[in-house]
């Protein structure tokens, strides 16, 4: 998955140059207020306001605004305009964010050649933000071990994942893991894979907790294993992950690491398949055969107080 850098607070924050003009710093400060409180209209106005300066945090919030449509129609082709005039500016937000816009085909044709360059250019740009600058290290890491825009190579993979996880960016760290825990591009590591989805799940990554949920049911050889399956299982399927909420219901079902309950395992397939999750859904078949209705409509009332994935212990 490729990720854009974040919305306003990476084009509104103070720069040495607007520092330099007080002015304008309070333009982009007011900008940026605007936009936390919901005056979209007036945030564009207090960006186009400071563009005219030429401030590249400026233009890459009007890109921004245009992209997600707050405050004035939504236009791809306007946003790809105004990260380019952000960009010529070394601004690394619009250059990552113009990856991914090529990479989505949104306001320009699909070119993942063009993505990569963006990307790449953001990497080496993003001396200000340490965050954008992992995003781009990240997203050079997906098109590597993707071959797109380039050839595909899981060494250079790994080493962006690297780059970007040592700046604390969860998902390059989930996605190293992923690389050591199946030997692409690094040697096949099982501990440096745990260690790796570890760093990224303490940082509320969803797909790391449920990876280190994965590794510690695959080498689940006590009740403490399983539990600590559970725990991370837990934690993604907090966030509302799906696949989660069915090991929650599998984990439920067969006593694993929980004492077992077929009506809380029920419940948590019932959430994982209103969001399609396919063996969610056949196990609900199997168990609708086993449980009454009373039973089930106790799982209803407690899957309604999970709302999508809050504890149920």
């Amino acid at each position: 998955m490729f990720r854009k850098s974040a919305l306003i607070l990476a084009c509104a924050a103070f720069s040495a140059a607007s520092a330099a003009n007080p002015a304008l710093a309070d333009t982009l400060a007011d900008a940026k207020a605007a936009y936390e409180s919901g005056s979209y209209e007036r945030a564009v106005a207090l960006f186009k306001a400071a563009a005219e300066e030429g401030s590249a945090k400026a233009e890459c919030g009007l890109a921004i605004m245009y992209e997600h449509g707050r405050g004035l129609p939504q236009d791809y082709g306007k946003a790809v305009e105004w990260y380019m005039k952000a960009a010529a500016q070394n601004n690394a937000t619009a250059e990552n964010n113009l990856g991914y816009l090529y990479v989505t085909g949104k306001g320009v044709p699909v070119d993942c050649k063009q993505a990569f360059h963006w990307f790449q250019k953001a990497a080496q740009d993003g001396v200000d933000d340490r965050w954008d600058k992992s995003q781009a290290w990240t997203n050079l890491g997906n098109l590597y071990s993707r071959g797109q825009g380039t050839r595909k190579d899981y060494s250079k993979a790994a080493d962006c994942y690297r780059k970007a996880a040592d700046m604390g960016n969860p998902y390059a760290a989930n996605n190293l893991g992923y690389l050591y825990e199946n030997g692409l591009g690094v040697p096949k590591d099982h501990a440096q894979a745990m260690d790796w989805y570890r760093k990224a799940a303490e940082k509320g990554s969803p797909f790391a907790e449920n990876n280190l949920g994965l590794m510690y049911e695959a080498d689940a050889h006590t009740m403490e294993s399983y539990q600590e399956a559970l725990k991370w299982y837990r934690k993604a399927a907090g966030q509302g992950s799906p696949f989660a909420q069915y090991k929650m219901g599998f984990l439920y079902e067969r006593g694993l690491g929980v004492p077992k309950d077929l009506v809380k395992a029920y419940a948590w397939y019932s959430l994982a398949g209103r969001k399609g999750e396919i063996h969610a859904l056949s196990s609900m078949d199997r168990l609708g055969g086993v449980l009454s209705q009373q039973q089930k409509d106790e799982a209803s009332r407690i899957a309604s107080t999970l709302k999508g994935g809050a504890d149920a212990k």
